[in-house]
C-alpha cells in the first residue's frame, strides 16, 4: 500500500510537471464523504458555442484552473467546459453530480478504452430520460481503480451558471439525498401547514388578506419546488420545456405578495404614495411575462429578480411607515420581510457572483421563505386579537353614539314640548315635562321592539315601562333633595366662620353622599337595562352553518366559568361533562347558540355561589353539561344543584325584564332573549325543571335536520 501511494505521489508530481497549471486529481476513497470536486477543476469559458469535445482534443485551449469550493460562473447565455481528473481507489462505482436542478443543458464526457461515452441531460431533457432518477443531476462514471480518469463537462444556463460539484461513492449520494428529502419535507409540510391553517381562517372569517396569504404561500412553495426541481419531478417530467417559463412563477409570487401587502398593511389609508407605487410595479410584473414567454430567458430573469428586490424594499419601506402611524401589524410584517429581504438578497447576489455560492446561498430563499410565512402566519393571527378589540371598540362606540342620539332627540322633544306647552298654557310643571318625555321614550323603545320583536311586543313594552320608570324616579327625586342639601350647606358653611356648630354640615354631607350613591346606583341600572333593551332588539344576522355543538359547548362552558372566576376570586365549582361522541354537525348560528349557553352557564354558576354563601354544611358546588341525540332531537343539558327555582315563579322566568336576581345584578332580559333564539330562530325548545333548594335542570332542544 505504501509502495502505491509513492507512486502514485511521483504520478501526480509528473502529471502536474507537464501540464504545468493543470489542477491535480481528485483521490475518490472509500467511505460515505462526498469530495467537493470544484476545487479539483479548470474551466474553460465558450462564449460562441463553436467548441466541440473533438476540437478540445485537437486544439489546445487554456483552461483555468477554478480553485474555490463551488461553480459559480453567474448569469450569462455562454457554455463552459469543466475539465477533471479522478482516481478512484475503491472498489465501487464513482458518482459525480452537478448540484443545481435547473441547467439548460448539461453534457458529460469520458473516454474509456478509446471509446467516447456522453451523458446527456438538463431541464431541455424529460425527466425520466436521466441515468439516475433524482433532482440534482448524477452520472455514473466508468472509472479503473486507481487510474487517473478525465471527464469533461458541458454546461449551459441562460438563468445562472451555479452549482456544487461533488463526486463520491453511490452509499455517499443516497445518505445525502435522504436528507435532502427530509429537509424538503419539512419546508413542504411547513408551507402546507400554513396554507390550510390560513385557508380554514379565511373561510370563517372571509377576511381578503387571509386569502392573499395563502396564494402567496402557495406560489413561494411553488417557486421553490421548481428550483429544488421537486415540481419538474412530480408535475411536468415528460414536458421539458415548460422548465423555460419557470421564471412566470416567480412573477406571480410578486403579484400575490402585492396584493397581500396592499391589504394586509390596509396602504389606501396608511400609506397612499405606496399603493399607488405597488399598483405600477404590478404592471411592470404582468408585462415582464412577454420577455420570458417569447424566449428572451435571460432578460426575463434581469428583470424578474431587479423587480422583485425592488418590491421587497419597497414593501419593507412601506411597512416602516405603517408602524410609525401605530399601525400594530405592521411589526411582525417587518420582522417577517426582513429575513426574506435578507435571503433574496442573498439569493441574488449569489446568481450575480457578488456572494460565493454555498449551501446557505444556494437554499436562501427556501429557508427565508419558510422563516417568512410562519411569521407572516403569527401576524394574521394577532390581526384576529386586533379585529376583537377593534369591535369592541367599535361596540362601545356605537351604543355611545345611541345614546347620544338618543339624549339628542330626548332633548329635541323636551324643547319641541315647551313651545307646545308656551303656545297652549303657561303654566307647566317640571314633572310634567318629565312624565311626557317618559312617554315619548317608551314610544320611541316600543317602536324599536316592535321592528325586532314583533312577537314579544306586549311583554316587552309593559317591561320597559316599568323597569325604566322606577330608576328615572329616584334619580328625579333624589336630584331635588340633593340640590336642596347642597343650598343647606352652603347656607351654614357661610355660618361656620362665626360658630364652631359642625355637626350639621357633617350630617349634611353624610346625606348628600347616600343620595349620591342611590342616584348612582339606579343611573347604572336605567344603563344596564337599556343596553339589555339594545341587545334584546338587535336584528340577526347570523347565518346557518354545520357546527360542532360538542365543541361549541365544551368552549363557552370553559369561558363562562374562568370569566365568573375571575370576578368571583373565592368561588370553586365542579365541571363535569357528558357529550355523546360522533355527533354530526348541525345547522344552527353558532354565535346566537353561544349566547344562550354562556346566559345559561352564568346563570347556573351564579345559583352555585349564591347556595355557597349560605354556608350549607357539606355542600359541594357541582355543574353536569351534557349532550345528546333522542330520534332526530339534540338535547343539551344544563344542570346545577344552586338553589333552585320557586315553584309559582317558574313560569315567569321567560317573561322579558323578570329577574329573581336583587336590584341592579340583573336585567331579566338574558331567559327572554335565550328563549327568543331557541324556539323563533331555531324551532326548537327552552325548558327548565327545577326544585328549590335542590338543582336546576335547563333543556335546549333543537331539531337535526
Amino acid at each position: 500500500m505504501k509502495l502505491f501511494k509513492s507512486l502514485l505521489f511521483v504520478f501526480t508530481g509528473v502529471a502536474s510537471f507537464t501540464y504545468g497549471i493543470s489542477q491535480k486529481p481528485l483521490i475518490i476513497s472509500a467511505g460515505k464523504t462526498l469530495v467537493g470536486a470544484a476545487s479539483y477543476c479548470s474551466v474553460l469559458k465558450d462564449d460562441r458555442h463553436t467548441i466541440t469535445y473533438d476540437s478540445l482534443l485537437r486544439k489546445s485551449y487554456e483552461f483555468e484552473p477554478y480553485n474555490k469550493p463551488y461553480v459559480n460562473l453567474g448569469i450569462t447565455p455562454s457554455a463552459f467546459w469543466i475539465k477533471l481528473k479522478i482516481v478512484n481507489t475503491t472498489n465501487e462505482n464513482v458518482y459525480i453530480e452537478i448540484g443545481n436542478t435547473a441547467l439548460d443543458s448539461i453534457i458529460v464526457f469520458e473516454r474509456v478504452n478509446n471509446q467516447l461515452i456522453k451523458h446527456i441531460s438538463g431541464n431541455w431533457e424529460p425527466y425520466m430520460d436521466r441515468e439516475v432518477q433524482q433532482v440534482n443531476y448524477l452520472f455514473l462514471l466508468h472509472t479503473k481503480k486507481f487510474e487517473e480518469h478525465i471527464v469533461y463537462l458541458k454546461v449551459q444556463h441562460s438563468r445562472g451558471t451555479q452549482f456544487p460539484l461533488v463526486a463520491g461513492t453511490y452509499h455517499a449520494f443516497y445518505q445525502k439525498s435522504a436528507n435532502n428529502n427530509l429537509y424538503s419535507g419539512m419546508y413542504y409540510g411547513l408551507m402546507l401547514a400554513m396554507i390550510f391553517y390560513n385557508l380554514f381562517i379565511y373561510f370563517s372569517l372571509k377576511d381578503p388578506p387571509y386569502l392573499y396569504y395563502v396564494l402567496y404561500t402557495f406560489f413561494m412553495g411553488l417557486l421553490n419546488a421548481t428550483l429544488i426541481g421537486h415540481a419538474f419531478k412530480y408535475l411536468w417530467p415528460s414536458y421539458p420545456r415548460l422548465n423555460q417559463y419557470v421564471d412566470i412563477i416567480a412573477i406571480f409570487v410578486g403579484l400575490s405578495g402585492i396584493m397581500f401587502v396592499v391589504k394586509f398593511l390596509e396602504t389606501k389609508q396608511n400609506t397612499p404614495f405606496f399603493h399607488k407605487l405597488f399598483k405600477l410595479l404590478g404592471v411592470i410584473y404582468l408585462l415582464s411575462i412577454f420577455p420570458i414567454l417569447m424566449g428572451y430567458a435571460m432578460l426575463g430573469t434581469y428583470l424578474v429578480e431587479v423587480l422583485s428586490l425592488v418590491v421587497i424594499v419597497c414593501f419593507f419601506g412601506c411597512a416602516v411607515i405603517a408602524m410609525r402611524k401605530n399601525y400594530r401589524p405592521a411589526k411582525f410584517f417587518i420582522i417577517a420581510w426582513s429575513l426574506l429581504l435578507l435571503s433574496v438578497i442573498i439569493f441574488i447576489l449569489k446568481d450575480f457572483v457578488f456572494i460565493p455560492y454555498h449551501p446557505l446561498t444556494a437554499n436562501a430563499l427556501q429557508i427565508g421563505s419558510a422563516v417568512e410565512a410562519l411569521l407572516l402566519s403569527m401576524a394574521l393571527a394577532n390581526r384576529i386579537n386586533i379585529y376583537k378589540k377593534e369591535k369592541e371598540n367599535a361596540q362601545l362606540e356605537a351604543i355611545s353614539a345611541l345614546n347620544e342620539k338618543k339624549q339628542y332627540i330626548t332633548e329635541q322633544n323636551l324643547n319641541l314640548e315647551r313651545q307646545v306647552e308656551a303656545r297652549t298654557s303657561e303654566i307647566q310643571t317640571k314633572n310634567d315635562e318629565l312624565e311626557n318625555a317618559l312617554n315619548d321614550l317608551k314610544v320611541t323603545q316600543a317602536q324599536l321592539i316592535q321592528r325586532e320583536k314583533m312577537a314579544s311586543l306586549g311583554e316587552l313594552t309593559t317591561g320597559i315601562a316599568h323597569e325604566i320608570q322606577n330608576p328615572l324616579n329616584f334619580v328625579t327625586n333624589f336630584s331635588d333633595v340633593t340640590e336642596e342639601l347642597v343650598d343647606e350647606l352652603i347656607e351654614k358653611t357661610k355660618k361656620e366662620v362665626e360658630s364652631e356648630a359642625t355637626s350639621d354640615t357633617l350630617e349634611a354631607l353624610t346625606s348628600l353622599k347616600q343620595n349620591i350613591k342611590v342616584i348612582n346606583v339606579h343611573g347604572k341600572r336605567a344603563d344596564l337595562i337599556v343596553k339589555s333593551m339594545l341587545q334584546h332588539s338587535q336584528p340577526n344576522k347570523g347565518m346557518m352553518e354545520p357546527t360542532d355543538i360538542n365543541l361549541l359547548v365544551d368552549e363557552y362552558l370553559k369561558l363562562s366559568y374562568i370569566g365568573f372566576k375571575s370576578k368571583n376570586k373565592d368561588f370553586n365549582a365542579k365541571l363535569e361533562t357528558d357529550l355523546q361522541k360522533g355527533l354530526n354537525k348541525i345547522d344552527i348560528v353558532p354565535q346566537d347558540i353561544a349566547r344562550v349557553l354562556v346566559n345559561l352557564f352564568n346563570n347556573a354558576l351564579y345559583a352555585l355561589q349564591d347556595k355557597m354563601h349560605g354556608r350549607i354544611q357539606g355542600f359541594e358546588p357541582e355543574l353536569l353539561v351534557s349532550t345528546k341525540v333522542n330520534k332526530h332531537i339534540l338535547e343539551i343539558h344544563i344542570r346545577d344543584n344552586g338553589t333552585g327555582i320557586p315553584s309559582q315563579i317558574i313560569d315567569k322566568i321567560f317573561q322579558p325584564f323578570y329577574t329573581t336576581k336583587p336590584s341592579g345584578k340583573g336585567t331579566g332580559l338574558g331567559l327572554s332573549i335565550s328563549y327568543d333564539i331557541i324556539t323563533k330562530e331555531h324551532g326548537g325548545e327552552l325548558t327548565v325543571l327545577s326544585k328549590e333548594h335542590e338543582f336546576t335542570d335547563f333543556v335546549i332542544k333543537l331539531p337535526i335536520h
